[in-house]
């Protein structure tokens, strides 16, 4: 049973990511917004990243058309709601579930 409340949409566009609060600066983390709505986005990324982490997003690709109130944001912050590795063409990654914080 489908919990969300609001209508997800299927984007394909790339993203890189970096850590809102972090001593140590670093690397930004790259990956593939693959749906996204009004309140978050589903995003596969190149590496791990805990709950509750806060994360500066920033779209590098194409909006494909979609407005801010359909769900798409060229940048923002937004909290890891959940994070699992998965396998795509023998590569790895992180479906990542990610709710926005703010926008801009």
């Amino acid at each position: 049973m489908e919990k969300r409340l609001n209508q997800r949409r299927r984007i394909n566009t790339s993203i890189v990511c970096s850590r809102f609060k972090s001593l140590q600066g670093g690397e930004p983390i790259d990956g593939m917004m693959k749906n996204c709505c009004s309140t978050g986005f589903c995003a596969e990324l190149n590496s791990p990243v805990r709950p509750g982490t806060v994360l500066v997003v920033r779209t590098t690709g194409s909006s494909w058309g979609y407005s801010m109130e359909e769900g798409f944001r060229s940048m923002a912050l937004a909290e890891v709601k959940w994070s699992q590795p998965m396998s795509v063409e023998g590569e790895i990654f992180y479906a990542t579930g990610l709710r926005y914080l703010s926008a801009y």
